[in-house]
């Protein structure tokens, strides 16, 4: 049992219309771990990030939050979507893309408030793109843009972060100062990566959980795994589900 629990999937299964993508998912995520989704194309990841968020409904099973109420729960968590990319004509600086992490969690109305423009000011300090604020999010990197949806993840200082494909379509010293970030981050904050690119992303992860339909949980020690340096993405996965059969 994982100490300190902030979620808890109780048999979760879910299909979108006749065949399951999800059947018999059960796990728990505790409190300051850094857990990566693996599994192959069509394995029900991003449809089980979407179920933690709350925009797909299990067809059964529950999903329970300890010691969060109804009032606080949207707030639980922050999300980066898979696809970076921007409507080349859609006028919106970067900084109005932070701000909309604090609009995601108003109850009541839209309006930002001078404080949240303060945080979010802030929150891009800390990750190094203050500068970019005023910076229409159409002209900035790949990269740059994956930090400034990092930042409006971050808005509202939620418990879990869900980071779905970060480094997709970003060059690898990029993909690898975004990790280091994540690092960062992980310091204060759980943090759910799905991702393909398994050799970077096992230098941060802490537990795997590889999907395919069901689910096998991993909890990852580097030095067991004997790869020096560089992670083999088969090899790894071999690893874990002859270590879990």
């Amino acid at each position: 049992m994982i100490m300190n629990e902030i979620l808890v999937c109780n048999n979760i299964s879910f299909k979108y219309e006749k065949d399951f993508v999800l059947e018999n998912i059960n796990f728990s995520i505790g409190e300051g771990e850094f857990i990566a989704f693996i599994g192959p194309n069509g394995g029900g990841k991003s449809t089980l990030a979407k179920l933690l968020l709350g925009l797909l409904k299990p067809t059964s099973g529950n999903i329970i939050f300890p010691n969060v109420t109804l009032f606080n729960k949207n707030s639980l968590i922050g999300y980066t979507p898979q696809d970076t990319s921007i409507n080349k004509n859609f006028p919106i600086e970067a900084l109005d893309v932070v701000l909309m992490g604090f609009l995601e969690r108003k109850k009541f109305g839209y309006r930002v408030s001078k404080n949240d423009k303060l945080d979010a000011l802030e929150i891009m300090q800390k990750l190094g793109i203050k500068d970019l604020a005023k910076r229409k999010i159409s002209d900035l990197s790949g990269g740059q843009r994956q930090r400034v949806l990092i930042a409006r993840a971050l808005c509202g200082n939620p418990k879990l972060l869900i980071f779905d494909e970060p480094t997709s379509n970003i060059d690898l010293p990029t993909q690898k100062e975004i990790y280091k970030l994540l690092k960062q981050i992980n310091l204060n904050h759980t943090i759910i990566v799905i991702s393909h690119d398994i050799s970077i992303l096992l230098e941060c992860a802490n537990r795997v959980l590889f999907i395919n339909k069901e689910i096998v949980s991993h909890q990852l020690i580097k030095n067991n795994l004997e790869i020096d340096g560089h992670f083999c993405e088969i090899e790894a996965i071999n690893q874990y589900i002859k270590q879990n059969n």
